[in-house]
């Protein structure tokens, strides 16, 4: 398995400064992405595990021994494995440093070598031999080199360097019965026009750059003594951090040309919409010369799921409990909006009227306190309904209340105005008003019969006149939206209602559209909010323990 760019971020450790709320969190949910990839890929159970480089995002950052050492244990904690697997690593520009900077540490190359081993070296696996240069350290020679105008061949730099190390390499190579493989951070030279392949998510190659720190690609001279030198079958590069395939001419004009391949980063902080990795596979037939299989592996684009899928769904988790919750208020079912509707007079798709006290000793205080519309027969038949109850107890037993008899006749425009057919009862009222809404707003029952309406509980109608002047085509819409049964005028209706858009009056005059417009939208919020709350006390609870962990580790 080939890894490039980790690029593993925890400012805390090194930071002179402090650190930002809004930097630990991205670097907070940078390191848990990487430490899920890497659960994942881990399940494939590789036999070695190859890094290209730049494992540590500021491993070339001034810092102590101590704060360094830490830095490495967290990325040793996100990396676990199991000590049978063997990794590699390979330097890169953000490990050790390229060119010179009073932000870089003298001490970052030394470090290195002590926690991910040595900057560069040969090593055999699979009947392969595979090469790992220092390529920031070969820039920083071949720079050198070139100032110096002097050839490589003719050039006498540090013993231990990187150009040395590749002498050493060509004065003696390899077997050849066991292929080369070439490892390097920065990828080899090549036209600025070639193509990387269907695989790359940026449509342009990999072009020729340098900056503060970094070099997009090695020199066309030092590529050249590169292949000429380790004469290798497969090149595996990273720091482009997207997939690049090209190959190369072989300068020696023996053999066939040279296929290098530069590795997705691995993280989902460095530029491209899913990350990766490469998995190289290597055997050797019976009888014949070691073959080679590779194939790149992509992850999860995480950036999209948080952007187009949890992020829509607490939007749309929010509405829905914002609907919720008007709906509910409009129909009495929480809160002060239920209270108010037991009070007095509604909307007109349910009318509550207070009951008739009566001087009766015989009855105790009355619940309800409101009773629904019902339907009755014609007022010329009513000597004729008989309360009826069980065989076995009294017409007015305290645990059943009578049922009524009618007869078969119906006639619709007759209500019940006397409450002599209800034998008494310790569980109902002895004489209670009915009416329908058309009725009471007819005036046919006189008005000292009904309880007056609560302030909040006034009819929808009156106010939405008192705005629009007549008011009278805006009353019918409303009206029709009551009536309705579904429907966008059915929704629009509850959640004008649930915002209780019914004007008080003070002194004869209507008060302010928009003060009973905030009021109910602030009722609305307070309400949704304490729904998110008691729906979603379990993930708060874990964010609450992530946020924890976040500011204490």
């Amino acid at each position: 398995m080939i890894i490039a760019d980790p690029h593993f971020k925890d400012s805390r450790v090194f930071s002179k400064h402090p650190v930002g709320l809004g930097t630990r969190l991205r670097e907070f949910f940078v390191r848990l992405n990487v430490r899920k990839s890497w659960n994942a890929v881990s399940q494939l159970n590789p036999q070695i595990v190859i890094v290209l480089g730049d494992m540590l995002d500021q491993g070339r950052a001034i810092m102590t021994d101590d704060e360094y050492e830490r830095y490495y244990q967290h990325f040793q904690n996100t990396f676990k494995h199991d000590p049978s697997v063997k990794f590699v690593y390979v330097t890169g520009n953000h490990d050790v440093g390229l060119g010179s900077h009073k932000s870089f540490s003298g001490q970052a190359r030394r470090r290195f070598r002590q926690r991910f081993g040595p900057e560069q070296q040969v090593f055999e696996f699979g009947n392969h031999s595979f090469v790992a240069i220092d390529a920031p350290g070969l820039v920083d020679e071949d720079y050198r080199r070139n100032a110096e105008e002097v050839d490589f061949e003719s050039w006498q730099g540090a013993k231990a360097g990187p150009i040395a190390f590749l002498k050493g390499i060509k004065a003696k190579p390899p077997p050849s019965d066991k292929p080369t493989i070439l490892l390097t951070h920065i990828p080899l030279a090549r036209p600025n026009t070639a193509s990387c392949g269907p695989q790359r998510e940026d449509p342009r190659g990999i072009h020729r750059g340098a900056g503060y720190g970094f070099q997009n690609l090695l020199g066309k001279e030092t590529t050249h003594f590169i292949l000429q030198t380790v004469k290798p079958v497969l090149v595996f590069s990273g720091d482009d951090h997207d997939y690049c395939d090209y190959v190369h001419r072989n300068p020696s004009h023996s053999g066939g040309d040279i296929r290098e391949v530069s590795i997705r980063t691995f993280s989902m902080a460095e530029g491209v919409r899913r990350p990766g990795f490469h998995l190289l596979s290597l055997y050797t037939p019976t009888g014949g010369m070691p073959r080679r299989a590779d194939t790149p592996c992509l992850l999860p684009d995480q950036k999209h799921t948080y952007t187009f899928v949890y992020f829509p769904f607490f939007l749309l988790t929010v509405a829905y409990i914002a609907y919720i919750n008007a709906t509910l208020m409009q129909g009495g079912g929480r809160g002060s909006s239920g209270a108010a509707s037991s009070k007095g007079v509604g909307s007109s798709r349910g009318v509550h009227l207070q009951p008739i006290r009566t001087s009766s000793a015989m009855e105790p205080p009355l619940t309800p306190t409101h009773l629904s519309v019902r339907r009755t027969p014609s007022y010329s038949n009513l000597g004729n309904l008989t309360p009826r109850s069980r065989p076995s107890s009294r017409p007015a037993s305290p645990l059943l209340g009578p049922s009524m008899g009618f007869p078969s006749r119906d006639d619709e425009d007759t209500v019940i105005t006397n409450a002599s057919y209800f034998p008494p009862s310790p569980l109902l009222p002895s004489a209670v008003p009915f009416a329908e809404p058309d009725e009471i707003e007819g005036g046919l029952l006189p008005p000292s019969t009904l309880a007056p309406p609560s302030p909040r509980m006034r009819p929808r109608t009156s106010s939405m006149s008192s705005q629009t002047g007549s008011g009278g085509g805006l009353k019918k819409w409303l009206k029709d939206g009551d009536n309705a049964r579904h429907g966008w005028r059915r929704t629009a209706s509850l959640f004008l209602d649930s915002m209780h858009l019914r004007m008080p009056q003070k002194g004869g005059g209507p008060t302010s559209a928009m003060g009973a417009l905030a009021s109910g939208m602030e009722r609305i919020w307070l309400r949704v909010v304490k729904d998110l709350v008691q729906t979603a006390w379990p993930p708060l609870l874990v964010v609450s323990f992530v946020w924890w962990r976040l500011l204490s580790w």
